[in-house]
């Protein structure tokens, strides 16, 4: 939900008769969540993500600031 805030977005509903297929899948019968919620959010996990820096980045760096 806070990614969605970052975007000027507006969100228009529909009244039920004009919009059939949410009234199908309201319907849809279906067991308990099959998987359970992460209270984490992806930034975070995005964050500790740890890779080694590839051998060609001082060649890249030395290049670019000659």
């Amino acid at each position: 939900m806070l990614f969605l805030q970052e975007f000027n977005i507006e969100i228009r509903g529909k009244k039920g008769a004009e919009n059939s297929i949410a009234d199908h899948l309201s319907r849809i019968e279906r067991e308990n969540d099959p998987m359970p919620l992460k209270d984490e959010f992806p930034d975070e996990q995005l964050f500790h993500i740890n890779t080694p820096t590839p051998w060609f980045v001082d060649i890249c760096n030395f290049v670019a600031a000659s």
